[in-house]
């Protein structure tokens, strides 16, 4: 599949959530527009504004405390107001664009995702600033960064639930999912994809009880990954990397778990970016291990798998770390 038609396949995974988001930001800019031109109407249903998916997980009160008492907001608030309604029409104007993340060889994984999502999230602070302006607490030097960035880690619990989620497009240089697993939380979906020699395994260091995980190498869509309830990540990947799913509903224990695991005929033994042989073994062994039936003597090393992830780490040159 090219890389255009994986990046759209990857968008449409993500879709709902970018529905969602945007339904509630639109509503909020369409509120803060009415207090600026003294318009605005009665508070409208918010769970309904929000969306289907939203409804009995979203706080409604985050967007709709800023509704007005009076037709039109007082003199002094009117500056910060005005700056928070352009972030929030900036936002809204960027599109899907805002939810694509393309990255370069040698470009920081974690960090570039980090701006993005402090990028999304002020949506979420412009609501706060028009709050503080209302009553009269907004304070130049200490609330002006807020209409700049709001870093993933000040987002409440229901901004939380209302993360749109990412595409992003990577080589497999730089392919270290790892990085992400601090923005793995309530609503937030990640779709990896990756282009050209990438490590086979990488994925497996994301896998967590309550996270949905799968990792694609031929052309399935993502349904199973766009219709879970909660955290998710998926890669598509080069054909030559392994394809599992690991779904959080299928069961209680880890290995029930991953309903799917299938190996590439060849094992790599070579580095890949900064992720040495050694480590993709490791990738490789932690697949193995979760997805064991456990024998009634507990002993993995009776086990095809246990011996696979054995060998596996014994044809790497731990010693030369390459």
């Amino acid at each position: 599949m090219p890389s255009e038609e994986k990046k759209g396949v990857a968008l449409e995974a993500i879709r709902p959530g970018i529905e969602r988001f945007h339904a509630a930001v639109a509503k909020t800019a369409e509120q803060v527009r009415g207090l600026l031109t003294g318009t605005a109407g009665a508070a409208d249903d918010q769970t309904a504004v929000l969306g289907f998916f939203a409804r009995g997980k979203v706080n409604a009160e985050r967007f709709s405390t800023f509704m007005p008492k009076s037709g039109r907001i007082d003199e002094a608030s009117e500056a910060p107001t005005r700056a928070a309604q352009e972030v929030l029409d900036t936002l809204l104007a960027r599109g899907d664009e805002l939810y694509v993340l393309t990255l370069q060889d040698g470009d920081d994984l974690a960090g570039r995702v980090a701006e993005r999502l402090a990028q999304i999230g002020r949506a979420f602070s412009a609501a706060h600033v028009v709050e503080l302006a209302q009553r009269g607490e907004f304070r130049l030097e200490a609330h002006a960064g807020l209409l700049e960035r709001y870093p993933f880690a000040q987002w409440s619990r229901a901004e939380r639930s209302l993360a749109p989620g990412l595409v992003i497009d990577l080589p497999g240089s730089v392919f270290t999912p790892a990085m992400v697993v601090p923005f793995l939380d309530r609503a937030m979906k990640i779709v990896f994809v990756v282009e050209g020699d990438a490590p086979a395994a990488a994925l497996a260091r994301v896998v967590s009880p309550g996270v949905f995980v799968q990792q694609e190498t031929g052309d399935a869509a993502l349904e199973a990954f766009t219709a879970f309830q909660g955290t998710a990540v998926a890669a598509l990947v080069p054909g030559d990397a392994v394809s599992f799913v690991h779904d959080p509903a299928a069961g209680e224990t880890t290995y029930e778990r991953f309903v799917s695991l299938t190996f590439p005929r060849e094992v790599r033994k070579r580095s890949i970016g900064g992720i040495s042989a050694a480590q993709q073994a490791e990738d490789y062994a932690l697949l193995e291990t979760l997805s064991v039936v456990p024998s009634p003597s507990g002993d993995a090393a009776s086990d095809p798998a246990g011996k696979l992830s054995a060998w596996l780490l014994s044809q790497t040159d731990l010693a030369s770390g390459g």
